[in-house]
């Protein structure tokens, strides 16, 4: 792979934006330019395609292969008969439009990470841009990339094996998430769901970056996103996804720090950057009027209003009828730190030393390892039969206290009572329909102590009907309302809460305020009693 990697242009009849991204480019070091200019779509806009192709032709600083179309074949024609052309001569390409100005170290990035994660099936490509959502979690990470499960299209690069395994057929697509019911498209931000709905019904066009996406979740990949903004869009107010409304955020250019880039080869998501990243385009959670808009225009105009790309095809069933078993937390594996922080807890409060312990909902298996710290037995079942099979490659038998790992029916579990000193259940409980009888049975098991992580019913997390906006949730609880449910299942019960944000630090206490995130209470079984 060349150190010149090609830079794909693509124009139509932007002429007053055009004049800028060239500038860029040729500051950011590009020296091999394919330019791809779509023709005019009236006789009356003829006039500004010429005036775009007279500044192209007016280009010094290199000798662009420039290709034009005659007729108006429209953007997701040409970047697709674009790349397709750059790939008949180079194996890969970074792909900017005509309203995309990138800062003097964009190139420099593109080129590093393209031959770094070259090889790399879990990544389909790079980005330059990074939205503005909360640093708080980057602040810690030491790298300057992330990966994260969404696709850009400004200012971005692949490669030429990763784009021809692109699928565009729709039918296609549609019969593989049939196929993969337990895919979860939302990871991508739940905001895109609507783009969805509007390409399988026909209603969107141009909608090339929603088929790139679509093909990223169904195969698991990510894209590289940089810690600094390297990329700027001055055609917001305009073009066909725009509809003369700015949003309620800017991109600017973000100073690197002073160093080598640091992008290890072995990068790997970050449970805490994708939360804060995919929290951004959650619109409905707190809108200013500037975001209902916003979110006005996503429903009228589709991905490209505000960068917007795509979420789940699967119609959403209603409350009450949500098959567990739809759910796996395999698809897109990521540790959750407020869960982390409740088993934890559970070990340092409740674990005695050679207890034997039950984890119902086992998940990716990381709470399993940490209560084995101190078990003596450590057993664990879920309805989810991906989360069991991946927990018995990966912990059965790396780990000699995890002694069973079974698939159950999510209510009756398959041991005689009182057979485990402590059960646990993290975030598991919110998910299930009979509640009641779900508790009920841990208790069954339980012989001295059934402990419950479940999400604290926030205002910024549920919608105005008062269900949650997780999408998998049943319900979720304030502290008052699910107190109630646990007095009735057991006499005595150790409140524990977990406060803060998302990512951490939490403060542990004993009593809910505005700022709990998680509630996490201890249900004593029979006449045990706490060590004070």
């Amino acid at each position: 792979m060349t150190k010149q990697i090609p830079v794909a242009l693509f124009v139509f009849n932007r002429h007053q934006d055009l004049q800028s991204t060239l500038d860029c480019l040729k500051k950011s070091g590009v020296r091999n330019l394919w330019v791809f200019a779509d023709g005019p779509r009236t006789t009356e806009e003829k006039e500004l395609t010429d005036q775009v192709r007279e500044i192209i032709s007016d280009i010094e600083w290199v000798v662009p292969k420039i290709h034009y179309q005659q007729n108006n074949i429209g953007l997701s024609e040409s970047i697709r008969n674009g790349l397709d052309t750059v790939f008949k001569k180079h194996d890969c390409v970074i792909v900017i439009e005509d309203d995309i100005c990138v800062a003097p170290v964009f190139y420099n990035y593109m080129v590093k990470c393209l031959e770094r994660y070259r090889d790399r099936s879990d990544i389909l490509g790079v980005t330059g841009l990074r939205y503005p959502f909360s640093r708080r979690s980057l602040n810690k990470a030491e790298e300057d990339v992330f990966l994260a499960p969404r696709f850009s299209s400004w200012g971005w690069g692949t490669w030429k094996d990763k784009w021809e395994q692109i699928d565009f057929n729709l039918s296609h697509i549609e019969k593989r998430l049939q196929e993969s019911p337990s895919i979860d498209l939302g990871i991508a931000g739940s905001d895109a769901a609507t783009s969805i709905e509007l390409l399988r019904n026909g209603n969107l066009s141009g909608c090339w970056d929603v088929y790139v996406l679509m093909n990223m979740l169904l195969n698991n990949q990510s894209f590289v996103w940089p810690k600094y903004n390297m990329v700027e869009n001055t055609g917001l107010l305009e073009g066909t996804h725009a509809d003369g409304e700015a949003p309620n955020w800017v991109l600017r250019w973000e100073k690197p720090a002073e160093k080598s880039l640091i992008a290890p080869a072995d990068l790997r998501k970050s449970g805490m950057i994708v939360g804060d990243f995919v929290d951004f385009f959650n619109l409905s959670q707190s809108l200013s009027m500037k975001g209902k808009t916003m979110l006005k225009r996503v429903l009228k105009k589709g991905v490209n209003a505000i960068g917007i790309d795509v979420v789940r095809v699967k119609k959403q069933p209603k409350k009450g009828s949500i098959n567990p078993a739809d759910y796996s937390t395999t698809d897109a594996p990521m540790e959750v730190p407020c869960q982390k922080e409740s088993y934890f807890l559970i070990l340092n409060k409740y674990i005695k030393e050679g207890d034997r312990v039950l984890d119902v909902g086992m998940g990716l298996g990381y709470g399993m390892n940490l209560l084995s710290i101190k078990a003596k037995e450590v057993y664990a079942v879920d309805v989810d039969k991906k989360a069991v099979k991946y927990c018995t490659e990966h912990n059965l038998d790396k780990n000699p206290k995890i002694k069973e790992l079974k698939i159950y029916d999510g209510y009756k579990l398959p041991y005689k009572d009182n057979y485990f000193d402590v059960v646990t259940c993290i975030d598991v409980v919110e998910h299930v329909e009979d509640y009641d009888r779900f508790i009920g049975e841990l208790m069954r098991v339980a012989k001295r102590v059934v402990v419950f992580a479940t999400p604290n019913r926030r205002p910024e997390y549920t919608k105005p009907d008062g269900t949650p906006m997780n999408y998998w949730h049943l319900r979720e609880w304030s502290f008052d309302e699910f107190n109630k449910i646990i007095k009735a299942h057991a006499k005595k019960v150790d409140w524990n809460v977990l406060d803060g944000p998302w990512e951490g630090p939490f403060d542990v206490k004993d009593k809910a305020n505005s700022d709990t995130l998680v509630l996490l209470p201890a249900l004593i079984k029979g006449k045990y009693t706490l060590k004070p």
